[in-house]
């Protein structure tokens, strides 16, 4: 798979490509978004890596680029435990890791890098290019799934100290 990133302005946009069963996948959009994509056949006897290269070409000369790893912020979502956790807390972080590769990756916004489970605490670790948007869009995605009942979303750039981002500290007071 290769991810590119252009920063247009205060538009990131991204483009990604990747080989599944003799066909690639190109998928372009905004940060965040869902999108376009299209399919590439590839020829018999290519190299699936030539044909994402030649689709790429044009776009690194304007000016997309691999991110650089400190350009990425971290992302969590945690859940409370009892001790350990159960076989079902390990299910549960299985599907929220399953969930959230589809809903970053579709909105080219980051991946998951796995997850864990200490005393009291169980998360879901990912790397993401627009912390805010990724919240919403994981937010978006436990709660359509019905697991965002006791998650806390929590977000940092670089070296700070993640913070809670969900829930939020103060509710909107519904009249």
């Amino acid at each position: 798979m290769l991810k590119l990133y252009k920063k247009d302005g205060d538009t990131l946009r991204y483009w990604e490509a990747w080989e599944h069963e003799g066909v690639v996948t190109v998928h372009w959009g905004t940060v965040g978004d869902g999108g376009e994509q299209k399919t590439v056949p590839v020829p018999p006897d290519e190299d699936p890596d030539m044909v994402i290269a030649q689709e790429a070409e044009a776009l690194v000369d304007a000016g997309y680029d691999e991110p650089e790893p400190d350009a990425m912020s971290v992302l969590l979502v945690e859940y409370t435990v009892q001790g350990k956790g159960t076989g079902h807390d390990f299910e549960q972080r299985n599907a929220v890791e399953e969930l959230l590769t589809d809903a970053l990756g579709w909105t080219g916004n980051g991946e998951v890098e796995g997850g864990e489970t200490e005393e009291g605490v169980m998360r879901v670790h990912c790397r993401v290019m627009d912390p805010d948007s990724a919240a919403r869009t994981v937010v978006e995605a436990l709660d359509a799934e019905d697991l965002l009942e006791g998650a806390r979303v929590l977000t940092a750039r670089g070296d700070e100290k993640p913070r809670v981002v969900h829930p939020p500290l103060f509710p909107v007071l519904k009249s």
